[in-house]
């Protein structure tokens, strides 16, 4: 294709030289052609000007002569002086060769020859005079001319009547005495003509010749066609092209040289571009970590028509592998070390593959491998396998032991025709569900897994109507100080009673929120809402509000949450930000610097769930927390468990320690609240104390205590509908 290519332009640009050479050269033809042109229209111009002045003379020189009283009286009455010459003057040689007079019995009266010699044609001249005397319009006042031949000499006749005539002419005009001029057009007189019309080597050729010839024809008194003016006419383009043609040529010489110069130099740069172009692209499609094929390089396989055939006969298999725990091996020594294990983590997984398979790096922590052929489906099972197995083993990295694993699926052609595309779709739905399930196997495709993720749809589309049409609620459980049994402060909870499909839990709807990105417009709304109420409340009791971790990762977040509670004209601290412990593991260093800002902005900031995930004394000391409230797994075994007795009680001792206030949530019994009291842990929370209470009933909870603060009555109501997992019905 590139040697194609670059002999395409290598060609255009030859062709585009010899189209400038051919340009040129025809350029300079016409410009030539034209010229010569012109100057032979000049020139036949000139000459039939002179033809014409020389038959205008004679005209005159006849008409004048034939009027002379002198010539007419003499004719009258002394013919023999006439005939000595010694009455007239002679004309002027140059105009005419002969001049002689008529009678009319046709006798030649008087006759003169500029050289002084007897012209043996004047009989004959004298004739043809007579001839065109006869064929002329004797009243005419310009004397008659025409060309003769006598032989191979031809003249120019040019007649007049004597005015004696004019008594005769009713009787027989054409037997009138004439005064006849001839022009010998000899060799000199054709050199004379042909000075005017830069024809040095004017001659005469006889008869008519080509009819469409520019050359003067010369006509005789029967109006047959004697001859032509004939010569060379003047080509001036031939003379500028033997001018030019040597500096042109060697213009256009330098101007090929050039041009083939940059040929040869744009063909080179062409194909250069194109070797660069193809390896810019081989690295666009290339991890630069693996050196496997990443996202968009699978894609465009998939995309080939090898791959797209093989899918039509249904003989196309993809696996889809997401590691899991990858981020804390970069928390632990670096991307270094996280890129060094991906490379030999790469190298294991392609290792297990079969030889024809096709193993790409599709993100971070994702891997996709494409098999095709007769065998795809019978081995895909034993591949997706391989791949989970070949994790077991450790892996050794800058000195470090690490132990990973990975979520797998797999999907195949289900039918002749799918679409590759389709196929990956659902290996990354296998490999979802394997992760959702924590699956230690791979998990092949199966069109259940369909409902699943059209029940996330569904939720979905209806949470973004719920948004836009104020489904959404805000309810405040409060949270207790345990001396006393006063509200210390309202977390604030949403609450979503969708329209079509009643109550729906928000252990559902939060975490689609979250995957979708409509968990900022659903955080947005419980702030916005909180800073509302608290506005309405003549309390200082603060409000909780749980943040997700995908609101934190906004770069924006503390500005925009700054901006709404001034907006409301609230204080920073009034509300504590309460955040789970997947925000502090997926990346430390920018979570710290995040809480930072949120802190210095006053805020106040909450560890929840504390006991679960990777609970770490670490975090306490190295994140700025106000409070961490211990997870209601711990207080639900409390007075059971003697260990989770004994967790409550050094997370308390933990607390005092470190200066956080604790909070145990999840009291759902009396026994619960005496033991928690006995354990000295400052604050409680849960359904025994208080369910969610609407904005309303904490306003008339701060007006019945009046400058007080408000106190909970024990023996809280049964959970409400808004806690049931189960609340979504289809």
């Amino acid at each position: 294709m590139t040697k194609a290519m670059t002999g395409r332009i290598t060609l255009n640009l030859l062709a585009g030289i010899a189209v400038t050479i051919l340009a040129v050269g025809l350029a300079l033809f016409l410009m030539s052609s034209r010229q010569n042109a012109e100057a032979g229209a000049a020139s036949v111009g000139q000459l039939t000007r002179g033809i014409a002045s020389m038959t205008g003379r004679a005209q005159a020189i006849a008409g004048d002569y034939a009027a002379r009283p002198e010539l007419v009286a003499a004719f009258a009455n002394d013919q023999d002086r006439l005939a000595e010459g010694a009455i007239i003057p002679a004309p002027s040689r140059e105009d005419v060769d002969d001049l002689f007079v008529v009678g009319t019995d046709g006798r030649i009266v008087y006759s003169w020859n500029a050289k002084g010699e007897a012209n043996a044609s004047l009989p004959q001249l004298a004739a043809r005079a007579g001839a065109l005397s006869r064929i002329a319009n004797p009243f005419e006042p310009v004397a008659p001319s025409s060309f003769t031949a006598l032989g191979s000499e031809i003249y120019l006749l040019a007649v007049a009547p004597l005015s004696l005539a004019e008594r005769l002419a009713a009787a027989d005009p054409a037997r009138g005495p004439l005064v006849a001029v001839a022009v010998h057009l000899d060799a000199g007189r054709l050199a004379a003509l042909g000075e005017l019309a830069m024809a040095g080597d004017l001659h005469l050729e006889e008869g008519a010749g080509d009819p469409g010839s520019v050359y003067p024809l010369i006509v005789g008194i029967d109006g047959a066609a004697i001859g032509r003016f004939v010569w060379t006419l003047p080509r001036p383009g031939e003379a500028m092209l033997r001018g030019i043609v040597l500096p042109v040529g060697g213009i256009l010489a330098a101007f090929s040289l050039f041009a083939a110069i940059v040929a040869f130099r744009t063909r080179r740069f062409v194909v250069g571009l194109i070797e660069r172009e193809r390896a810019a692209t081989a690295a666009a499609r290339t991890d630069t970590v693996t050196g496997l094929l990443n996202r968009d390089g699978f894609g465009a396989l998939l995309e080939t028509a090898p791959v797209a055939e093989a899918s039509d006969r249904g003989q196309v298999g993809i696996i889809y592998l997401d590691v899991n725990g990858f981020k804390s091996v970069n928390d632990s020594i670096g991307h270094r070390g996280g890129d060094e294990l991906i490379r030999v983590l790469a190298d294991r997984l392609a290792s297990v593959l079969p030889a024809d398979a096709a193993f790409a790096r599709i993100g971070g922590d994702e891997f996709a491998a494409l098999l095709t052929g007769k065998n795809a489906r019978d081995t895909i099972a034993g591949a997706a396998a391989a791949l989970v197995h070949a994790l077991e083993e450790p892996f050794l990295i800058s000195g470090f032991e690490f132990h990973v694993t990975a979520a797998v699926g797999y999907a195949v052609a289900g039918r002749p025709g799918m679409r590759p595309a389709e196929i990956l779709r659902r290996a990354d739905l296998a490999m979802y569900q394997a992760k959702a399930a924590s699956e230690r196997e791979a998990v092949a495709y199966h069109a259940s897994m369909e409902s699943d993720a059209l029940e996330k749809k569904r939720v979905e589309a209806a949470l973004r109507k719920a948004i836009e049409t104020g489904e959404l609620t805000v309810v405040y459980q409060p949270i207790v100080r345990t001396a006393d049994m006063t509200i210390a402060s309202l977390e604030a909870l949403v609450r979503w009673d969708s329209k079509e499909f009643g109550p729906i839990a928000p252990a559902l709807f939060v975490p689609v929120a979250e995957e979708t990105g409509l968990i900022h417009e659903v955080g947005s709304f419980v702030i916005h809402r909180a800073c509302q109420d608290l506005a309405s409340w003549d309390t200082d009791l603060k409000v909780s509000i749980n943040v997700s971790p995908v609101q934190l990762r906004d770069p924006n977040f503390a500005s925009d949450l700054l901006a709404m509670v001034e907006r409301a004209g609230a204080r920073p601290e009034r509300f504590e930000l309460e955040l789970t412990e997947g925000i502090l593991v997926s990346n430390p260093a920018i979570a710290k610097r995040k809480l930072e800002t949120l802190k210095k902005l006053g805020f106040g900031l909450s560890l929840d769930d504390f006991g679960t995930g990777f609970s770490s004394i670490g975090y306490l000391r190295q994140f700025p927390f106000n409070k961490l409230k211990v997870d209601r797994s711990f207080v639900r075994e409390i007075g059971v468990n003697p260990t989770a007795n004994a967790l409550i009680q050094a997370i308390v001792s933990i607390g005092d320690a470190m200066e956080l206030a604790v909070v145990a949530e999840g009291i759902e019994n009396e026994e619960q609240l005496s033991l928690l009291r006995l354990l000295q842990c400052e604050y409680i929370q849960g359904f025994y104390l208080s369910r969610p209470i609407t904005a309303e009933q904490v306003t008339a909870l701060v007006e019945a205590a009046g400058a007080n603060r408000p106190r909970i009555a024990l023996g809280g109501g049964a959970r409400s509908w808004h806690d049931r997992p189960d609340a979504l019905s289809a």
